[in-house]
């Protein structure tokens, strides 16, 4: 981090706003805000013919610099933009463009704008967060054909100095470009959350990033200094003086200690009496493998699968589901790989693939019953995974079983194509094959589980949810979900009894195990391997190089016996200030 050598004046008073930690990092810059893409026009076409030409010129445009900024990444990161590459191409969304200048006479701008809400509304309908993240995907090819239409193509151009870019959003081209740019110290968003490809792309290339700032833009005057917290997920425009140089300060410290951390990312991970603990990497996308293990990731933990059906625009075959788990398999290297099948349900399949809703999707026809009940899909999945298998260590997960039957009925399948690939003399591998625990029904029996399964994840934002019936997405009751919450702690000293009953290999691969307070209470109850998001890699690190096997069982089992989380939290709090304390005020705890 390093600050602007010559400072304009700030030209606004102080403003601080909250948004989402997406790249870690603290950097102090002049402020330099892109203004939004203006709305389409609404004309209608005099030259039909005209404004086709125009749209398909716009479009190899976009392609072209779609292009530049891939070949500008590495193979693994120029995963990313392929996707983007293939959206500019797909037919229905060109198709579609060309329908509403032909059929009902509007000129380019108006009618991709009419395509993209139209393409835009089912995904933003899903009650999945990735589905509505990749509409935003879609409204960026959206915008980036518009700006070659309306001619707009100069906005991102820069100023000469280190600068803070604060923008409503950026296309993963976007990001691709400015954020290999030196003068480029962190970067700010309105829109976005931390697995959307900006994200990505930023935690990639180191810069520091901070999104889901509603508003922002509308708040800023002038160019003035702005601190950058992507810690903490704090934007502060136009600090005092204090708050610069403590800013300052901390993104100094912070380098040193990521620096250190790298130095050590490779070392064997365990607690300050030796035990040893397993850190793997839950990833969205194949570009970030490679990059999750070059931070001391042992492997990939979790690896949702669900993004191949949008980011194809269709249900995807198999040799273009074993291209991609092949790619991912070799970025991983020796370290396992750990591909879970499609998490799918009624309102979350592409068109082309519908299946009935239901009253209530989050507890209907999804994930491994989908797959169950649609076995082709499930079984073209399979194949691929076994295929992919001939790379390295794969292991095939199974989303949301709740009964041993499920188990038993999925293993079969795997079984017959197996079987079916031998037969045809191609290439593969049998592999491990494990459950999700994530229903509580599935938690209670994670000892019959265990038995037929070669190993168990634990899924802890769905086993929340649906150990306190409270929907984690509903903001009414979402704060009942508590995964520090007694009982909940209860249901997963159960499942690791369970699983050790049968020496089965234990996963926690949800938000718990990044939780920077719910981390010890993971620790002491028995858990010894870990998959967490990119970002939490250093900090769980060197939480558990901080803390002692003892010390934590003992926590562990007095948070078991009080009455709410808000308790448990405050006794994590007492019990560990002094080993962890700083590490808490880091990530804005303290």
């Amino acid at each position: 981090m390093s600050a602007p050598s010559e400072l304009p004046p700030p030209s606004t008073e102080r403003l601080e706003v909250a948004g989402i930690a997406a790249s870690l990092g603290i950097a102090v810059g002049t402020v330099h805000v892109v203004p939004r893409t203006g709305r389409a026009p609404r004309r209608r076409a005099q030259d039909r013919a005209r404004e086709v030409d125009r749209l398909k010129t716009a479009l190899e445009a976009t392609r072209a610099e779609l292009q530049v900024a891939r070949d500008g990444l590495d193979e693994e990161m120029g995963l990313v933009l392929d996707a983007l590459l293939l959206m500019h191409s797909d037919r229905l969304f060109v198709d579609a463009t060309v329908e509403r200048i032909e059929r009902d006479g509007l000129v380019a701008e108006w009618a991709l704008e009419r395509t993209v809400a139209s393409l835009k509304a089912p995904l933003l309908a899903s009650t999945n967060r990735y589905f509505r993240e990749r509409a935003e995907d879609l409204e960026h090819v959206g915008a980036h054909v518009l700006r070659h239409l309306r001619g707009d193509t100069d906005r991102w151009t820069l100023p000469e100095r280190e600068l803070v870019l604060v923008a409503a959003d950026l296309s993963p081209a976007d990001a691709a470009r400015l954020l290999g740019d030196p003068r480029v110290l962190a970067v700010v968003t309105e829109t976005g959350s931390a697995t959307s490809h900006t994200a990505l792309l930023a935690r990639a290339l180191e810069v520091p990033a901070v999104v889901g700032t509603r508003g922002l833009l509308d708040r800023i005057e002038g160019t003035p200094e702005a601190v950058v917290d992507a810690l903490r997920g704090r934007v502060i425009v136009a600090p005092d003086a204090a708050e610069r140089d403590a800013a300052i300060d901390r993104g100094a410290r912070f380098l040193r200690f990521a620096s250190s951390l790298r130095d050590r990312a490779h070392e064997a991970l365990r607690t300050a009496d030796g035990d040893a603990v397993e850190l793997l990497a839950n990833i969205e996308l194949p570009a970030e493998a490679g990059a999750a293990c070059a931070h001391g990731a042992t492997g990939i933990g979790l690896y949702r699968t669900e993004y191949l059906y949008l980011e194809r625009g269709a249900l995807p075959d198999e040799e273009s589901q074993l291209e991609v788990y092949r790619s991912v398999v070799e970025a991983a290297g020796t370290g396992p790989v750990v591909l879970r099948t499609f998490d799918l349900g009624g309102d979350k399949l592409p068109h082309g693939a519908r299946t009935t809703r239901g009253p209530n999707p989050a507890l209907g026809l999804r994930a491994l019953r989908l797959s169950l009940r649609r076995p082709a899909l499930f079984r073209t999945q399979v194949r691929a995974v076994l295929r992919a298998a001939v790379s390295g260590d794969v292991r095939l997960l199974l989303p949301l079983v709740t009964t041993v039957d499920e188990l038993r009925r999925a293993r079969a399948i795997v079984e017959e194509c197996a079987r079916e690939l031998e037969a045809e003399g191609v290439a593969h591998a049998r592999v491990p094959i494990g459950a999700m625990v994530e229903v509580p029904a599935a938690a209670l029996r994670t000892e019959r589980l265990a038995r037929e399964a070669d190993f168990l994840s634990v899924g802890t934002n769905d086993l929340a949810q649906y150990t306190f019936a409270a929907d984690r997405g509903d903001p009414d009751v979402s704060e009942l979900a508590d995964p520090l919450d007694p009982a909940l702690l209860l249901l997963l000293r159960s499942i690791v009894d369970g699983a050790a009953r049968h020496d089965r290999p234990l996963t926690m691969c949800g938000d718990m195990a990044a939780d920077p307070l719910a981390l010890p209470v993971v620790l002491g109850l028995g858990f010894r391997r870990l998959s967490t998001p990119l970002a939490a890699l250093p900090f769980v690190q060197e939480t558990v190089r901080r803390v002692d096997t003892p010390t934590l069982r003992a926590l562990a089992a007095e948070a078991i016996e009080l009455d709410s989380a808000v308790e448990v939290r405050a006794l994590v709090r007492s019990s560990l200030d002094g080993s962890l304390g700083d590490l808490w005020t880091e990530q804005g705890l303290g």
